[in-house]
């Protein structure tokens, strides 16, 4: 069984530990205290709990050193090792309660007449802050909040939760972090920590008997007799005949609420089901449903089956796959698979998919329908087999699931690649090229963006209901690879001309393709070159390129990209919002090409080298004179003096290529052109209008247009001060502020900001009223 997961009390310990080895040896000396500076003294009232995880944990006040708590003079004794409890080689923590950080290090000639203070003021040349990475003190909420140095849990944002979490923080400390993480932590659920439901207490009782033992003190045996009588469970008796009595239940017996409640919030007991997981159902009747030992074996058996359906032919292969599926798709709506443990069940469905597509016949038409179909439903096997690998990789089950996808997707995308390149061969490869580009219309490459990625980039951005979104298909150069594709897809296209012919790079004004010189074309057809990542207010049109490369994760990771890819989708989306957030009125995805993963690898094809002048896995330039090869040969999209072959089917001109691209199938030809924009008509790019304040400058007032919903803050320095609110419908927001002395006349920047993006600043003097044109 597992041990006890790790408390938010242990957590807090381990971070604050974590700012004494944040310094370079090589450069620096070893911080001889951790300064802990708490001005609004948040942290105080669990001061005894923190300093029972934190032996090293002294804190400012009242001399009492058997409490750790002395004045200034006392702590910088601690500091220097001559008090205090601190074992040899820990570092000191110092908890100053009512002490900023920025009073320790800019009021210095203020400290010299503070006699608690003073002391204290050289430490921290010496010692270090524990602090966020804004310099401010850490309070409970942004602790909790914080990605960078917190714990990043989910808080909301009410009033009420506010206060519940005073109230509620001593018992949110013992709480387990793993928990924590899929709890949204609000009002409703910091009440229950104050009042515990004794069902959420018996269910925390299984995998920390001890601990809740001792959380009932005197009140055990009562608590015990209780629960006997309420849920018919003895826990004198212990958590495994508690665990037996809760998975036999039935439906109307008192144990079954605590199956209802364990089924419906499982995320808030993760270490229960390695309990469960180890009670026997009492007969053969109980199934998977209930016991997850019973869902291990179907597991297991499914692995077996899997293995021996795969070296079937491979219709009955397809078959078989089917029949698994009929057996097993049940175990996917159980609750074991909701966490996790049903990983080849899961999987299952997406092979099903793979056989199901398998099992059908041929299409015909042209090579235009044929990238139609390819972009309407094609592109949901490819999806499917990634779907499989990444969950194959992550429960580490790569043989069974990579047994059938080697029977049954190899041969799928043989038949669509010799498909298309028939088709190809009779009716000749389409040319396509970019829509020409309208001011307020930014173009975003994305390398490598396959149709499955963008189909799935198009239904998680649609989600939100807040954008238009149209996506249809493309064709890509011959042959499919970045030198090539990334110029045939771009505004600048037709500005290439005769190309290298070494490695396929078309021949732009300033010389042969590099991403700069495309971008050096790009500027000269008065396109504006963007960053995604902090990207300027939107003027004219404009070119970007997505950070995030998946062209070369799947070089260099082979199958891996099958999990990489959900990383970069999540980004791209959050680039494409961002630019639309800074005015970009639409949003043009275009991509150089797709690519082919398969596990085993690609087959290998024969091109001899004497035939070739430059040959990469997919595709090669041929010599003039070069013939008795039987790949097919098209002439390059740039020059069709070039002659290039292609490899035939899904095969390679190297062998081991798991992930590749540059050849003729839909997989790598045809290419999403994915367009973006708002919902409803485009309003005009939000602006400040005007910023006034009261007589104290307490009060900061804007008016603004087409700035409804938006926020509005006023920043020094790049941090937010005061208390901001949103703009109204009325286009007026404001930022109320405490202290206002040491900000008169300093600079500062009003700005308005949609999803966190700016979208508009000006910058002022602190308390001068300002006027737009």
């Amino acid at each position: 069984m597992k041990h006890a997961a790790e408390t938010v009390s242990a957590k807090i310990a381990s971070c604050v530990r974590e700012q004494a080895r944040r310094y370079n040896p090589a450069l620096e000396a070893k911080p001889i205290a951790i300064l802990w500076t708490d001005e609004k003294r948040e942290w105080e009232a669990v001061l005894p709990s923190l300093k029972e995880a934190l032996p090293e944990l002294h804190s400012l006040g009242a001399h009492a050193p058997d409490d750790r708590s002395g004045p200034g003079i006392w702590l910088r004794m601690v500091a220097d090792g001559q008090a205090g409890q601190a074992s040899e080689g820990e570092t000191p923590i110092l908890y100053l309660p009512g002490v900023g950080n920025g009073q320790l290090r800019t009021d210095l000639r203020g400290l010299k007449n503070d006699p608690q203070l003073a002391p204290l003021a050289e430490l921290q040349y010496r010692g270090c802050f524990w602090r966020q990475e804004n310099g401010k003190d850490w309070t409970l909420r942004a602790f909790l909040e914080s990605k960078r140095g917190g714990l990043g849990f989910r808080v909301a944002g009410n009033q009420e939760t506010a206060q519940a979490l005073k109230a509620a923080i001593g018992k949110l400390l013992l709480q387990n972090v793993r928990a924590l993480e899929a709890q949204v932590i609000d009002e409703r659920y910091l009440n229950d920590l104050l009042n515990p439901a004794p069902d959420e207490t018996v269910l925390r009782w299984l995998t920390s008997p001890e601990a809740i033992r001792q959380e009932k003190g005197n009140a055990w045996d009562s608590f015990v007799a209780t629960m006997r009588s309420r849920f018919g469970v003895d826990l004198s008796r212990g958590p495994m005949e508690a665990a037996q009595r809760i998975l036999g239940s039935s439906r109307g017996e008192p144990a079954y609420l605590l199956w209802e409640q364990y089924a419906a919030h499982w995320q808030s007991y993760p270490d229960a089901y390695e309990l469960l997981r180890s009670v026997a159902p009492p007969d053969m009747i109980q199934g998977p449903e209930r016991y997850p030992r019973e869902n291990d074996a179907d597991e297991k058996r499914l692995a077996d089956e899997l293995l021996k359906t795969a070296s079937l032919h491979p219709a009955a292969a397809a078959q078989g796959v089917l029949e698994l599926e009929k057996k097993h798709a049940a175990r996917r709506g159980m609750l074991w698979a909701r966490q996790g443990h049903a990983p080849l069940a899961t999987a299952l469905e997406h092979l099903a998919a793979i056989a199901t597509a398998f099992l059908q016949p041929g299409a015909g038409g042209d090579v235009s329908e044929a990238a139609r179909r390819y972009a309407e439903s094609g592109w949901r096997v490819d999806a499917a087999a990634r779907a499989a690998m990444a969950l194959a990789q992550q429960a580490e089950l790569e043989q069974p699931v990579y047994a059938v996808l080697e029977a049954l997707y190899r041969r799928w995308l043989e038949r669509q690649a010799d498909g298309f390149q028939s088709l190809v061969k009779r009716d000749g490869y389409p040319q396509w090229g970019l829509p020409a580009v309208a001011d307020g219309t930014l173009v975003l490459f994305v390398d490598g963006l396959r149709f499955d990625l963008a189909r799935e980039l198009e239904a998680n951005m649609a989600a939100g209901g807040d954008l238009d979104i149209t996506l249809e298909p493309g064709f890509t150069s011959i042959p499919s690879v970045t030198s090539s594709g990334k110029v045939w897809i771009s505004p600048a296209c037709k500005l290439a001309v005769r190309g290298s012919g070494s490695n396929f790079e078309p021949v732009l004004p300033r010389g042969a393709y590099t991403a700069d010189k495309l971008r050096k074309a790009m500027e000269s057809e008065v396109f504006a070159i963007v960053d995604t990542e902090s990207p300027s207010l939107a003027y004219g049109k404009g070119w970007a390129e997505f950070p995030g490369d998946i062209d070369s994760d799947g070089h260099n990771k082979g199958l891996r990209l099958a999990r990489a890819v959900t990383g970069h989708l999540v980004d791209l989306a959050r680039a494409i919002r961002r630019l639309l957030n800074v005015g970009w009125k639409e949003v043009w995805v275009v991509t150089d090409h797709g690519w082919l993963l398969l596990p085993g690898g690609l087959p290998k094809a024969e091109l001899p080298a004497r035939l070739t002048e430059t040959r990469w896995g997919r595709c090669a330039i041929l010599r003039e004179a070069a013939a008795g090869q039987e790949s097919l040969v098209l002439p390059w999209s740039f020059d069709a003096s070039v002659s290039i072959a292609l490899a035939p089917g899904i095969s390679a001109f190297t062998r081991g290529r798991e992930y590749d691209h540059g050849g003729l199938s839909p997989q790598e030809s045809v290419v999403p052109f994915l367009r973006v924009k708002r919902n409803g008509p485009v309003t005009g790019q939000a602006r400040l209008a005007s910023v006034r304040w009261n007589t104290r400058k307490t009060i900061c007032s804007v008016t603004t247009t087409d700035a409804a919903g938006l926020s509005v803050s006023v920043e020094r320095l790049g941090n937010a001060i005061g208390e901001a609110e949103s703009i109204d419908s009325d286009g007026k927001g404001r930022v109320v502020f405490e202290e206002v002395d040491e900000l008169i006349d300093e600079e500062i920047s009003v700005l308005l900001r949609r999803d966190g993006q700016k979208v508009a600043e000006e910058r002022m003097n602190f308390g001068e009223a300002w006027h737009g044109a």
